[in-house]
């Protein structure tokens, strides 16, 4: 009988009894190739069939910890939410911000909340994670003197158009059915990208029509051009990640299709012989019956907690002329596939190696190496102050579409947008949280 092989649901990785089967694929990378529909209009491919988020985002809803970790780290760079004031220098050139005056200051809370901009933060924190792509909507108002709103265009729902004569990108097409969407669709939105590279305020200023355009949010890395790449996809590209999704469905699998026997009785044919006599002369209806009563005697005396400890008594038949023992019953017990936690340690490699990826130390999600808890307080202190202290380069780049141009657009002179930073301290300083970075912090928890 052949062998049955369970394979994963992308036939991609496969186990037998007595062998484990995969087969090589190559997760889709962001590409710059540039297609043309119908109507010959151009679009930049995000992926080789332009589904490259589509495909991250099935992904990390199959595996069970990485979509987790990529909120937690969204999270952890939203922080306590956003300051704003005059960001100035004490005699020690520490810097700090102080209130703008009550009339701006009021001002810039309004517009705040009309604009959502927690809201904000967060979604742009989440596609810079996810994708490394973050696609800011500004929108001025009717009179376009100011900026009305910043929100966020789902990252995979966007694409660029290929790149202008001054080699820049221009234009992005909106859709939320990419990769079967196409430019003229009645669905597409077709947004001006501003240049983030330059005065982007001043641009703006100088363009004298439309009030939606699109400013774009990246975390650059070497080798992709027009979409960068988050650098946790190394996860998908090395196969962690599908052992990490697909260790779940073995086990279910081992579970259900794992036989329950747990012995394998071994009969001689002699032992009918020397316990029955006159066994040659007996019908085969006679013979059934014997070996059936005698299975049943034998299953009782294995199986049952009534049993637990109760001795079994087996037969041999010593052979003269050979001068050994001959083994008339024997039981063997089946090995568990189950046991000893199979896979298990596959999974803490798989789950490492993916927290590595993301850029969560195991502090901050709650494990550690080796013994699967999250760890002193003190680790998990020193973890999350190390990482928020690390987090600054993001935080800028969320706020870039603040600082850089609705601060100027708006005309708030001198305001600076900040994240609101908190610390962990340790007990002793009468407060469990600090809102200044350290300067050193305690090894001890009191």
């Amino acid at each position: 009988m052949d062998e049955k092989i369970l394979f994963n649901e992308g036939a991609t990785f496969g186990i037998t009894s007595s062998a484990i089967i995969s087969t090589e694929v190559k997760p889709a990378r962001p590409t710059g190739t540039i297609t043309k529909d119908d109507k010959g209009k151009k679009l930049l491919n995000w992926g080789e069939d332009n589904d490259f988020p589509q495909q991250v985002i099935a992904d990390v809803r199959k595996n069970p910890e990485l979509g987790n970790l990529l909120d937690k780290q969204a999270n952890l760079l939203y922080s306590a939410g956003l300051e704003w004031g005059i960001l100035e220098k004490d005699k020690n050139g520490i810097e700090k911000l102080t209130p703008a005056d009550i009339a701006l200051d009021k001002s810039i809370k309004d517009w705040c909340k009309k604009t959502s901009i927690n809201r904000y933060l967060l979604e742009a924190s989440k596609d810079l994670y996810w994708f490394n792509n973050v696609f800011v909507e500004i929108i001025l108002s009717n009179d376009r003197k100011k900026i009305a709103q910043i929100c966020t265009q789902a990252a995979e729902e966007c694409r660029f158009g290929p790149q202008n004569n001054n080699g820049l990108l221009d234009t992005c097409y909106i859709n939320a059915q990419w990769p079967d969407g196409k430019i003229e669709d009645p669905e597409t939105k077709k947004l001006p990208v501003i240049d983030a590279y330059y005065d982007p305020a001043g641009t703006l200023q100088e363009t004298t029509s439309g009030t939606n355009f699109i400013y774009t949010l990246n975390y650059a890395n070497p080798g992709n051009k027009f979409y960068q790449l988050a650098d946790w996809n190394s996860i998908r590209e090395s196969g962690w990640l599908e052992v990490s999704s697909d260790l779940p469905k073995f086990k279910k699998a081992l579970l259900k299709h794992k036989s329950t026997i747990v012995n394998h009785i071994k009969v001689s044919n002699r032992y009918w012989d020397l316990k029955f006599d006159g066994w040659d002369k007996k019908t085969q209806a006679e013979k059934t019956k014997i070996k059936q009563d005698e299975i049943d005697h034998v299953q009782r005396l294995l199986a049952g907690a009534e049993n637990a400890g109760k001795n079994f008594w087996s037969t041999f038949h010593s052979d003269l002329n050979m001068g050994k023992d001959n083994e008339l019953i024997k039981i063997e017990p089946i090995a568990d596939l189950l046991k000893d936690g199979t896979f298990l340690e596959d999974g803490k490699d798989a789950s490492t190696y993916t927290m590595s990826a993301v850029g969560l130390h195991p502090a901050l999600v709650g494990t550690m190496p080796n013994n699967g808890l999250g760890g002193a307080g003190s680790n998990i202190r020193e973890a999350y102050n190390l990482h928020i202290l690390t987090n600054k380069s993001r935080q800028d780049l969320i706020l870039e579409p603040l600082n850089n141009l609705v601060v100027d657009y708006n005309g708030w002179t001198d305001i600076t947008f900040r994240f609101k930073n908190q610390f962990m301290t340790t007990l002793d300083t009468g407060t469990e949280t600090s809102s200044k970075a350290q300067t050193s912090t305690s090894n001890t928890s009191k």
